[in-house]
């Protein structure tokens, strides 16, 4: 694996324990490179987008949290980076296929183990 991408996943690990910001731009200029040299790195090494694997990072978390506590949608949304709960439901119905209140219910966090190598070292 490309330097880079390992460093890369150890950041956004290290980021996502300590609940820290997980977007592009932090996670960029921890790295010390422009944002367009990592996305541009990522995307050929990867065929992803870098912002929508970190939003996936973001939405998996959020449904550990949903399984594992007792927090409000809304605070959880906040928690995970999303500035708007709308956008978050939305996107997170659109990943898991139901509600973080149906997740919460009725949904199983197995799903997350089974993806990708690049997502699966992240986890």
């Amino acid at each position: 694996m490309d330097g880079l991408l390992r460093n890369l996943i150890k950041t956004v690990r290290r980021r996502m324990k300590a609940d820290e910001e997980l977007t592009v731009e932090a996670v960029t200029k921890e790295l010390g490179y422009t944002r367009q040299y990592v996305s541009g790195r990522f995307h050929r090494m990867t065929g992803r987008l870098l912002s929508h694997f970190l939003k996936e990072k973001r939405l998996e978390k959020a449904a550990r949290l949903l399984k594992t506590g007792n927090m409000r949608v809304s605070q959880i949304a906040r928690r995970c980076g999303f500035d708007s709960e709308n956008y978050f439901r939305q996107q997170f119905r659109e990943r898991f296929g139901m509600s973080p209140r149906q997740f919460r219910a009725n949904g199983t966090l197995r799903a997350l183990s089974d993806r990708p190598l690049v997502q699966a070292q992240i986890a």
